[in-house]
């Protein structure tokens, strides 16, 4: 088959978007190579993945300076000449025409965030994004939502039938795997680099932008109360943002005497894997998700994790994490604390393999060979 792919995103997203896009890609080539791969997107700036033999950038000096106009309509024209069979909008989104074009297509969808929490959106971003969402996955050849919670969503908010909507969860990088403590069991074999200037003790890590969504302000309540009970570990913030909300985190960190080191810049991912494997544990006390791949990021390096009770979090965490109610700082605190405990860590550690097998590589690349062969 000759397979296409909105590759916006895998070529120039350094969030979960892109990872989900790269890994996706990176797992596709591996396991079922007989298959050609064109991966479609305006430019590249070079920065998060390499040009490959698949790279097809805009054929006209229109798609060229008309960006989002290709990538909607124009790009119809250009996978026909190029003898796509099937187009993967790897991100909500598909181009206009390809039914009429005789091209199949299938469409992925993260979460429905903007219409759950709508206050979070700018009115115009929750009008367009509903707009392109919904046409999507009323047009697809098949919809395929990253959990089941998006599959719910789709229903409650598009009335797409939960049986016309397969759920294929994601997986993560294989770094993640290759530098994980059950091949590597010394904590401290592999070094972080210094010029982060993080601890060289245990510390909690939590991952995800600096947004009201991921709920940092609730985390650091949690850890002001363990402080008081004597438990004073730092944090290791990994997240970017912009604006009053995280600078109002750093003057709340300052303001309640925490330890936390603001790693708000591109973290790649071999050193965040490293920072994993140095942490007592993952924090990650976010409201509402699509999936939450920083659970799985951290499982399967070998680290226990403490995340919100409710949402696509239990899918991802199954048995293997412990759950807590993200807007209650107390129960948070108890559940951090509850995770530090010897005997705790062990019995999660011990049931880690088994729920992270479900995400691995070559099983979601199955799962979709599969939806791209029955389309």
């Amino acid at each position: 088959m000759t397979i296409a792919f909105d590759a916006k995103r895998y070529f120039n997203n350094a969030t979960g978007l892109g990872f989900f896009s790269r890994t996706l890609l990176e797992g596709l080539r591996r396991f079922y190579p007989e298959h050609q791969y064109l991966l479609y997107t305006p430019y590249n700036r070079g920065q998060l993945a390499v040009a490959t033999d698949g790279m097809r950038l805009p054929d006209s000096w229109l798609g060229r300076a008309f960006h989002p106009l290709w990538r909607s309509r124009g790009i119809t024209q250009q996978l026909k000449r190029d003898g796509v069979e099937l187009f993967h909008g790897l991100s909500h989104e598909l181009p206009l025409g390809l039914r009429r074009a005789g091209i199949r297509s299938v469409v992925s969808v993260h979460d429905l965030i903007f219409l759950r929490y709508p206050n979070l959106y700018p009115a115009v971003d929750r009008f367009f994004y509903e707009q392109k969402y919904r046409r999507a996955a009323e047009q697809a050849d098949r919809v395929v939502a990253i959990s089941n919670q998006t599959r719910a969503d789709l229903q409650e908010f598009f009335k797409i039938p939960a049986q016309h909507v397969r759920v294929i969860g994601q997986s993560c990088d294989d770094a993640f795997e290759r530098l994980s403590l059950r091949h590597l069991p010394d904590r401290l074999a592999l070094e972080i680099p210094k010029d982060l200037g993080l601890p060289a003790s245990d510390y909690l890590i939590s991952v995800g932008s600096l947004t009201l969504r991921k709920n940092w302000h609730t985390l650091l309540a949690a850890l002001f109360l363990l402080k008081e009970e004597g438990f004073d570990l730092p944090l290791v913030a990994v997240g970017t943002g912009k604006g009053a909300y995280p600078e109002g985190l750093r003057l709340q960190a300052k303001k309640l005497g925490l330890q936390v080191f603001w790693l708000d810049h591109y973290v790649p991912t071999q050193e965040l894997a490293l920072l994993y494997r140095r942490a007592a544990a993952l924090v990650y006390p976010s409201v509402f998700e699509g999936f939450g791949i920083p659970i799985l990021e951290a499982m399967t390096v070998g680290i226990p994790v403490v995340t919100s009770r409710g949402g696509c979090f239990e899918e991802v965490g199954g048995s293997a994490a412990i759950y807590a109610n993200p807007k209650e700082a107390p129960d948070l605190a108890e559940q951090i604390s509850r995770v530090l405990d010897p005997g705790v860590r062990a019995d999660l550690i011990s049931k880690m393999p088994a729920q992270i097998e479900q995400f691995s590589p070559s099983k979601i690349c199955a799962a979709w060979m599969e939806v791209y062969k029955s389309v």
